[in-house]
């Protein structure tokens, strides 16, 4: 349960980081007081600055813990993986590697497997979304960067 939940979780991740930047929504306008009739002084009013709001870290909590495993599903597990964890509908990984080298990784592996690419996409924030079909099989994977290491959630 808490691997599909981390699943879940990770593929939200991925859409959220790939589609916009929601996490740093742009400030308001303060409005500024006025007066009416005639004035008895000339003051001006300083807005009072709001402290900035805390930007949750997603991509902490779905980093996985456990030791890294050599394939899932018949499926290789990036050589180099720090850590891993998994069930029989998706596995997490996380390794210290640019989301275009995992890319060519899973392209030139999964394509000597016998899986074809069928779609690809890339978010503002680098994130990347690959679909991998064979015959009535898919696997999509999202890899999303990171501080240097970058999180790898394969779906079947």
């Amino acid at each position: 349960m808490k691997n599909a939940l981390r699943a879940a979780l990770l593929l939200q991740a991925a859409l959220l980081l790939g589609s916009c930047s929601a996490f740093a929504p742009a400030p308001t306008a303060t409005p500024t007081p006025t007066a009416s009739g005639t004035p008895t002084s000339t003051t001006t009013t300083t807005p009072t600055p709001r402290p900035p709001t805390e930007t949750p870290d997603v991509l902490s909590a779905l980093m996985p813990t456990g030791e890294p495993a050599a394939s899932w599903n018949d499926i290789p597990i990036m050589p180099g993986a720090l850590a891993g964890e998994g069930d029989e509908g998706s596995y997490t990984f996380s390794i210290q590697a640019a989301p275009e080298e995992v890319q060519a990784y899973y392209d030139a592996h999964l394509a000597a497997l016998g899986w074809s690419a069928f779609a690809a996409g890339q978010g503002e924030t680098g994130a990347l979304l690959l679909v991998f079909m064979k015959g009535q099989e898919m696997i999509t994977l999202s890899i999303i960067p990171g501080d240097g290491v970058t999180v790898v959630m394969l779906v079947k």
